[in-house]
């Protein structure tokens, strides 16, 4: 299975897993309140023999509370070290927070880990998934200025939908095979409607 970063969660990925379905699905990257992509949450490395992170600037975060949902159920952990980042240069750049950078580890976070690996291992095929896919959202969207719906209800927006990538689709066929390349195969194909 193929997927973008917007199905980046473990309990989806977990029953492809246990349907005996391989994902591929690229990791989501979070960004820090500078927006400074080197102070990213991806770039603190996790060592898991120690239970702690190491920040970009060599300091070490370790866990600071538990995490849970409003059915109490655990989410993950916080790691931080407020008194590394008081002190520190790069704070500025890491964060906007008072007390320090905190980094959020999902409960599931070894499992992700794993995904996330074999995603890499194998990223022609993640690869294979936005030529495929991207490709037609984005002629839809942004060449045919189609970003928004005309209409309104879930019939008539499925309706939009289904014309825009029937459209799609037919333009396709028509640049890959040419039109009369098309029509031929049409007419090989065409059955009576009644008999």
């Amino acid at each position: 299975m193929l997927a973008d970063k917007g199905y980046y969660y473990a309990e989806c990925l977990k029953v492809c897993v246990e349907n005996d379905v391989r994902p591929y699905v690229s990791k989501q990257s979070h960004p820090n309140r500078t927006g400074n992509k080197k102070y990213y949450a991806d770039k603190f490395i996790y060592d898991k023999t120690k239970d702690v992170y190491t920040c970009p600037a060599g300091e070490e975060l370790a866990y600071a509370r538990t995490r849970k949902n409003k059915d109490k159920e655990v989410t993950g952990y916080d790691y931080r070290n407020s008194k590394a980042c008081e002190n520190c240069l790069e704070k500025p750049l890491c964060t906007k927070s008072k007390t320090g950078r905190a980094i959020f580890r999902n409960v599931n976070q070894d499992f992700l880990d794993t995904i996330d690996l074999k995603t890499k291992e194998d990223m022609k095929k993640y690869k294979q998934r936005q030529m495929i896919a991207e490709h037609s959202f984005g002629t839809i969207k942004i060449i045919w200025d189609a970003g928004y719906f005309l209409t309104r209800g879930k019939e008539s927006v499925t309706a939009e939908v289904a014309l825009s990538y029937l459209s799609y689709n037919v333009k396709r066929a028509m640049n890959v095979l040419g039109v009369e390349e098309m029509v031929k195969r049409l007419k090989q194909r065409r059955k009576p409607v009644l008999t």
